[in-house]
């Protein structure tokens, strides 16, 4: 192949997509992607490719493409900026010595590893059933503007592999296959926009979007349930609210009192849900414990002075928040230590209400310890644990299956034998 005198500067890429559809209905799906190809497996699959790719879009031979052997989930692409695809065509962009060489170029794996970091597949349990294996082509911006309209005209519509294309893909990873097909990034974010809508989460998307393409700005979602969200760059900045402040000054101040758990509930899943989903698509979502005046501020302000009034604020840390309610400057030492799970069937444990007294039943502390990710449970697990060895003192965990709050006081409270459905768990 001839070189061309493009300065390397001035070199363009775009990106494409092979979507794997599996079926998780199959013996052989496992939720982890297969291991990365050797780099004779990807050369020889990527020539398949190659070869498909010239029919469907009329001739590449002009473009340079790269391309791993390997899979990845649909979180490991739509990341901001999407690194991904920046790493291949800048080790595309290496190879070259002297000037622009058009050629195929298939990156192997040693040891399941790939010489760039970036490029190696997470391989994350859960994964799936749709796998992406990416390609880029590189080459002159006007070569690139016209093969970009035409993969997001025809790609999609025409984009199925031929037969001999999927009989090498399935012997080299040795996946069962329901479909097998091209498709540009574009492709990938309006299925997942689809997606996300007909589940009620389109702002979520217009988060996701915002990062992904670099938007300027912040962009920010405020839900019906009091849940509010800015992003800006590759951060999110989201309020965490405990029961007592939720009810009292947040977002469910004006519920009535019989509403408030069920309120609560719904805050905290939508919560989880964003948080969770920002997180896995590669942003850092920082998380600021609410206050009134930050609450007002944010009512009257949106774009950078909202984003400016959440970072002047220190985020939370750690696994888990501690919200001290009482404590008793008694030297006595704790004897006794009731605990409630305030739980719910769906979501699971929300908060640990510990309340604690002395030998005479005088009342020592009353806390709510509340895990702010999923491995923030079992810390505080282990540190009540610890606390009641370290003192000798009695626990009993209660259980009521629900939020137990006070009415009157618009606050959690602890349990006592009569608000559990069963016998109670007592540990000494």
């Amino acid at each position: 192949m001839t070189k061309t005198l493009i300065p390397l500067n001035e070199l363009k890429h775009y990106a494409g997509l092979l979507a794997v559809e599996l079926d998780p209905q199959r013996d052989d799906f496992t939720g982890t992607p297969p291991e990365p190809l050797s780099v004779a497996a990807a050369s020889a699959l990527a020539g398949h490719l190659a070869k498909d790719l010239n029919r469907i879009l009329e001739g590449i031979e002009h473009l340079g493409l790269i391309l791993p052997g390997a899979l990845y989930d649909q979180t490991e692409i739509l990341q901001p900026g999407f690194p991904l695809i920046e790493a291949l065509a800048e080790v595309y962009r290496g190879s070259l010595r002297g000037g622009f060489t058009p050629q195929l170029m298939a990156l192997g794996a040693d040891e399941g590893h790939f010489p760039v970091g970036a490029i190696s597949p997470q391989r994350r349990p859960g994964s799936g059933p749709l796998l992406l294996l990416p390609f880029c082509f590189i080459g002159a911006q006007d070569d690139l503007g016209r093969l970009a309209r035409i993969m997001e005209d025809r790609l999609l519509q025409n984009g199925e592999v031929s037969p001999a294309t999927r009989e090498a893909f399935q012997q080299a990873f040795g996946l069962t296959m329901m479909n097998l097909s091209f498709a540009t990034i574009g492709d990938l974010c309006a299925l997942l926009r689809v997606q996300l809508d007909g589940n009620g989460l389109l702002p979520l998307w217009e988060l996701l979007e915002h990062t992904w393409f670099e938007r300027s700005g912040v962009c920010s979602a405020a839900l019906d349930g009091g849940n509010r969200f800015l992003v800006a760059g590759d951060h999110a900045h989201t309020l965490f609210y405990t029961f007592d402040d939720w009810a009292q000054f947040g977002p469910g101040r004006d519920l009535a009192p019989a509403e408030l758990g069920e309120g609560y509930r719904r805050w905290a899943r939508w919560q989880r849900q964003y948080a969770m989903t920002l997180e896995a698509y590669g942003l850092h979502v920082r998380w600021v414990l609410a206050n009134p005046q930050l609450e007002e501020t944010l009512t009257a302000t949106v774009g950078e002075a909202a984003k400016a009034a959440m970072r002047e604020i220190p985020c939370l840390s750690g696994d888990y928040l501690v919200e001290a309610i009482f404590q008793n400057d008694s030297e006595h030492s704790e004897q006794r230590m009731t605990i409630t799970n305030q739980a719910d069937a769906e979501l699971g444990t929300l908060a640990y209400t510990v309340m604690s007294q002395d030998a005479s039943g005088q009342l020592l502390r009353l806390e709510h310890h509340y895990p702010l990710r999923p491995q923030g449970l079992q810390v505080i697990i282990d540190r009540l644990i610890d606390r009641c060895a370290e003192q000798g003192t009695e626990r009993q965990v209660l259980h009521p299956g629900r939020l137990l709050y006070s009415e009157n006081g618009r606050s959690l409270r602890s349990a006592t034998v009569a608000d559990v459905p069963g016998p109670a768990e007592r540990v000494h």
